[in-house]
């Protein structure tokens, strides 16, 4: 027979521990539609915002779904040491197993953060061609002119051509506006 005795004791714990997880779900939402809002969608700036803020939803989710779990655990009595203690050592584990995707991520981040290009560029990347639909931390998507799209893991980018924003349309607009 389970012990359900915790839940006469430690429910309105439970609540607070899941509405506190829902709110900070609700910030981070709230936090990255309203830096979003405040800049033009079509504009670069506001095509990498909204790249970074996807980035940052994602982080808040996990974090306030980790918390809720964590504190649950912990609140129903269950000792979360060896928990917490095993997920560091399988993260290490994983780690080094999955070593291209850290480079993946790690390189997304700072292609993000270095703003070498944006949704709707026309960049080539490992030797494919195309404007970029979609970037993530770990992948950029590319799609050609005729409707192929090539997903290109970030780690393997070594070169960026961007004839977007540093190419011929760029030198039009600059003699126009002198």
């Amino acid at each position: 027979m389970v012990d359900i005795s915790f839940l006469d004791r430690d429910t309105l714990r439970l609540i607070y521990i899941f509405v506190l997880a829902i709110a900070i779900w609700v910030v981070f939402q709230l936090l990255t539609s309203s830096i979003v809002r405040g800049i033009s969608a079509g504009s670069p700036r506001g095509r990498r915002l909204r790249t970074l803020s996807s980035v940052v939803r994602k982080v808040g989710s996990t974090l306030s779904v980790a918390f809720a779990i964590f504190e649950s655990l912990a609140t129903i009595g269950l000792n979360i040491t060896p928990l917490l203690a095993s997920a560091g050592v399988a993260g290490l584990a994983i780690g080094f197993g999955a070593q291209t995707l850290v480079k993946d991520v790690i390189t997304g981040f700072f292609l993000l953060v270095e703003d070498q290009f944006d949704e709707g560029d026309e960049i080539e990347i490992a030797g494919k061609k195309g404007n970029v639909s979609k970037i993530t931390l770990r992948t950029i998507w590319l799609r050609e002119d005729n409707g192929t799209v090539h997903i290109v893991p970030a780690g393997s980018i070594t070169t960026v051509s961007n004839f977007t924003r540093f190419g011929t349309k760029d030198k039009k607009e600059t003699t126009k506006k002198k």
